[in-house]
């Protein structure tokens, strides 16, 4: 019978599965920028998380507007918690393990998070708004000891769906095409439980799938146009000497 991987008789071959991710890391943290975004990631994200339990207090406070969705009519009522809890973290998981070998893949998913984070919490801020009717409270242990206030259950962070939004942030980032499949798959079963739970209205789904999609490829677009500005200007000034 073969010895599992971590024993000694394996380990020569578990150093060689893992040393290509080894030696990716150690060039990746030559860079010094790359260095210090990873760093300051957990800084930037305990001092957001200390923040939106302010803001999620005073969002629960306020009186919002209740959305007409006829749309929801044709989803089941059912709590999906546990089934939202699972595929959420596991997909985390998952991406993380299958991409470790590539760390900008993995530093961009932090930026991704802390940024469409942020981008949420503006337009929750902006677009006050009641749950839908029958909606059954999910139960995230995680959140509810992080960014949710502390004292109630948050109802009312509607727009856009921050479930929805990281699933789909996964899907963008992943560089291996059966992780994609997957993310896809994910980001549909998220979406049927999220709107079963009541939790969102149907255009918080389309919400999360298109300002996430703008702002994963807003750098890149950004990048061609000033490259195409700054060569205008450089031949033009090359022009006039």
């Amino acid at each position: 019978m073969a010895s599992p991987l971590f024993l000694p008789d394996n380990m020569p071959k578990f150093r060689q599965l893992i040393q290509p991710t080894i030696d990716a890391w150690k060039v990746a943290l030559q860079d010094k920028y790359f260095s210090l975004k990873l760093f300051l990631a957990p800084a930037l994200f305990f001092v957001y998380s200390r923040i939106t339990q302010d803001v999620g207090a005073f969002v629960e406070a306020r009186k919002g507007v209740r959305l007409k969705d006829n749309l929801l009519m044709y989803f089941p009522s059912a709590d999906f918690s546990v089934p939202i809890f699972m595929l959420l973290y596991g997909s985390i998981v998952f991406i993380v393990l299958t991409h470790l070998n590539k760390p900008r893949v993995i530093l961009r998913l932090i930026q991704m998070h802390f940024v469409v984070a942020v981008v949420r919490q503006l337009c929750i801020l902006m677009f006050p708004l009641e749950a839908p009717h029958g909606i059954i409270v999910l139960q995230d242990v995680f959140l509810e000891n992080t960014f949710y206030p502390q004292d109630a259950p948050l109802t009312k962070d509607l727009f856009f769906s921050g479930h929805v939004a990281s699933i789909w942030i996964y899907f963008l980032c992943a560089q291996i095409k059966p992780v994609r499949v997957y993310m896809l798959f994910a980001a549909l079963l998220m979406t049927f439980m999220v709107l079963s739970m009541r939790i969102h209205y149907t255009y918080d789904v389309y919400g999360a799938i298109v300002i996430t999609t703008i702002i994963y490829f807003a750098p890149t677009r950004l990048r061609f146009y000033y490259t195409k500005v700054k060569d205008r200007y450089s031949y033009k000034t090359a022009n006039i000497d």
